[in-house]
C-alpha cells in the first residue's frame, strides 16, 4: 500500500466532514463526527468486498454475502470478507483505530462484543444507533447522506481498499478529540457504527 495516497484521501475526507457537521453556532459534536466516520468506514468495507470480489474477480454477490431479511423486509448483508476488512487483516478499520489506543496507552473496547451486538440488533429498533450515544443522524442516515461525496474522495485508493483511507481519517478524529472524549469511548463509537454499516445497503 502506498501510504501517500491513503493519507491524502484521509486528510481530504476529514477536512470535508468537519465543516459539514458543524452546528449553526460553529461548534462540532465529536460523537456525531465519529459515528459518521465509523458508518462510512463500515460501508466502505462492504463496498470494497463488492469491488474486489464481484467487479474484480467476477464472483456472484451470493457467493460472498449471506442475505438475511427482517420481519419488516429490510435486508442485512453478512460476509466474512467484510468482517476481515472491519477487524481481521493488517489494514482493517480496527487495526487503525486500535493503533491510536496503543500509542496513547488507552484501553480497547470489547471488539468481539461490538460485533456480536451488531448481529443481534439486526432487524430490531436498536439497529442503526450507537448505544448510549446521541448523534445528529443514525448510522443509515450518515451512510445515505455521506457515502457518495466520501466515495468521490476515497475512490482514488486501489480497488478494495477505500476503507483504509476512512480509517485513517478516523484516526485523525480520535487524536483531535482526545482531550474532550476518552479514546476508549471514541473507539467504541467508531467500531459500533462500522460493524452495523457494513451490513446495510443504500
Amino acid at each position: 500500500m502506498n501510504p501517500t495516497v491513503y493519507k491524502k484521501c484521509a486528510d481530504e475526507l476529514f477536512a470535508r466532514l468537519m465543516p459539514g457537521l458543524k452546528n449553526p453556532d460553529g461548534s462540532l459534536h465529536p460523537q456525531s463526527l465519529l459515528c459518521a466516520l465509523g458508518s462510512i468506514a463500515g460501508y466502505a468495507c462492504r463496498q470494497d468486498v463488492i469491488d474486489e470480489y464481484v467487479s474484480g474477480k467476477g464472483l456472484a454477490p451470493g457467493d460472498i454475502f449471506d442475505v438475511i431479511s427482517s420481519k419488516s423486509g429490510e435486508r442485512f448483508y453478512f460476509s466474512q470478507l467484510a468482517d476481515d476488512k472491519l477487524a481481521g487483516d493488517d489494514h482493517s478499520v480496527w487495526t487503525y483505530v486500535s493503533a491510536v489506543l496503543v500509542k496513547m496507552n488507552s484501553e480497547a473496547p470489547d471488539i468481539t462484543e461490538i460485533f456480536e451486538h451488531a448481529v443481534r440488533s439486526c432487524g430490531s429498533a436498536d439497529f442503526g444507533r450507537v448505544r448510549n450515544c446521541e448523534t445528529g443522524e443514525d448510522i443509515r442516515g450518515y451512510v445515505s447522506l455521506m457515502w457518495k461525496p466520501a466515495h468521490d474522495i476515497i475512490s482514488e485508493c486501489p480497488q478494495g481498499t477505500t476503507h483504509a483511507a476512512v480509517a485513517m481519517a478516523a484516526q485523525k478524529a480520535m487524536l483531535a478529540f482526545r482531550s474532550v472524549l476518552p479514546l476508549t469511548e471514541q473507539a467504541r463509537i467508531i467500531m459500533e457504527s462500522a460493524a452495523q454499516a457494513a451490513k446495510i445497503k443504500i
